[in-house]
């Protein structure tokens, strides 16, 4: 919807149709962690713009309830299928735009279509899993996995009274944090009585006569359950594209110029089916987040009516909660920064956000900097309360290829009731300029 809206705006005259195969269009995605807690209580309400919305204000047709099945490139047309009634057509364009998302990765164990497990990719999947809690009133859940969406959802059903268990593989928590931070979410964890397994070695599901699931397995080992959230990750749905002859990238996503065309004359496309470039590295790089899709879609649109829309790239920027605990991190981990070349060196800094009379806490920042030139090539921030200033600062002295003597010079904002007088970004600086 972003890049058809964008090619609205720029070009009143066209015909833009929007192929869909679910019923729904232009949905809060983000939220769904908070519809599955129960602090957004109509899943309605997730849903930004509705198809008739889009005709009557922007005079976008969309087809819901349709889907894609083939793509004629020399011929200019795809093929559509009517889901409800199965009947096919083709349709012409002289643009294509291509968002098929991702799919949530399923791994290929014994009885993962069991009843209680789920994924959470869209509105259905977060109405079926919510209405399976309320209706059964499981004792316990599993999430498989350890990333974001995981931690997340996983302190959302804590929040229902389950019992939870999260288990991820060997190498940890999250494979680009540095230790302090992931410290601090193992903590925040341990303190709501989330447990952690970490195994290679998960086999499948244990399920009853009825189909349902009853535990999870490690070859003879078990842990029982009522319910499974898996939490693995996503991969780029590009099966459409692979029917066309359209190139793929080494990430699994589809091969994107800056303009977002693929290597199909007439054929873009953008967000999670499509790569896009690491800011820092200068490589292509697969960084399916909502952010991301939407700067992407926008400049397809641009791209698509023949404007000269460009993708910037990302500083691959995630941001995200645990309980309360408020978790970001951009640029390159220590890990990322020597595997891509560069000579990392990091600064540990904890600080309080504000005074302690006004209810300041303890964050955690950790910068990483270039040994070469000095210069900020990533940052991870974690604490309850001004998280989210420190870190789009540091996003920001990324882009601006800043040093940590810029950092401890930066002219900010002061008022005790909000802040403290040295600045924990500018702390992180002056313990980072100390090393020079």
């Amino acid at each position: 919807m972003a890049a058809a809206l964008r090619a609205r705006r720029n070009r009143p005259d066209i015909d833009i149709t929007v192929v869909e195969k679910s019923d729904r269009i232009s949905i809060a995605n983000c939220s769904i962690p908070a519809y599955l807690e129960g602090l957004i209580e109509s899943i309605d309400s997730l849903q930004v713009m509705s198809p008739e919305e889009a005709f009557a204000q922007h005079r976008i047709d969309v087809l819901t309830g349709h889907q894609a099945l083939e793509i004629h490139p020399t011929k200019h047309l795809l093929a559509v299928e009517n889901l409800s009634t199965g009947q096919s057509f083709e349709l012409p364009y002289h643009r294509l735009i291509l968002s098929t998302g991702a799919d949530p990765i399923r791994p290929d164990w014994p009885n993962v279509g069991a009843k209680g497990i789920f994924t959470l990719r869209n509105l259905d999947d977060a109405q079926s899993l919510r209405n399976f809690i309320e209706r059964k009133k499981p004792a316990k859940f599993i999430v498989i996995g350890t990333g974001t969406i995981a931690q997340s959802c996983a302190a959302a059903l804590r929040r229902h009274g389950l019992d939870v268990l999260m288990i991820g593989n060997s190498s940890g928590l999250m494979e680009d944090l540095e230790e302090p931070i992931a410290k601090r979410i193992h903590d925040t964890l341990v303190e709501n009585d989330i447990s952690e397994y970490y195994t290679d070695n998960l086999s499948g599901f244990k399920v009853s006569l009825e189909y349902e699931v009853t535990s999870v397995l490690e070859g003879s080992k078990s842990f029982p359950c009522q319910g499974v959230l898996l939490a693995m990750g996503v991969k780029p749905n590009v099966n459409l594209v692979k029917k066309a002859d359209i190139s793929i990238g080494h990430s699994g996503a589809i091969r994107v110029d800056r303009h977002l065309m693929t290597s199909r004359q007439r054929i873009y496309a953008c967000g999670d089916c499509a790569e896009t470039v690491n800011r820092l590295t200068n490589r292509p790089i697969y960084w399916p987040l909502a952010t991301t899709a939407a700067r992407q879609g926008r400049q397809a649109g641009e791209s698509a009516c023949g404007g000269r829309g460009y993708d910037p790239g990302t500083f691959a920027v995630r941001l995200w909660t645990c309980f309360d605990l408020h978790i970001g991190r951009i640029g390159l981990s220590c890990k990322e920064a020597e595997e891509n070349g560069f000579l990392p060196n990091t600064i540990a800094v904890k600080a309080i956000s504000k005074p302690s009379a006004f209810g300041g806490d303890e964050l955690d920042l950790v910068l990483v900097t270039d040994r070469k030139d000095d210069r900020l090539i990533g940052a991870q921030v974690a604490g309850r309360e001004g998280v989210h200033a420190r870190f789009n600062t540091l996003a920001a002295a990324i882009a601006g290829r800043l040093t940590p003597r810029d950092l401890e010079n930066l002219d900010l904002g002061y008022t005790p009731r909000i802040s403290n007088l040295w600045d924990p970004v500018q702390i992180g600086g002056r313990l980072g300029s100390k090393r020079k």
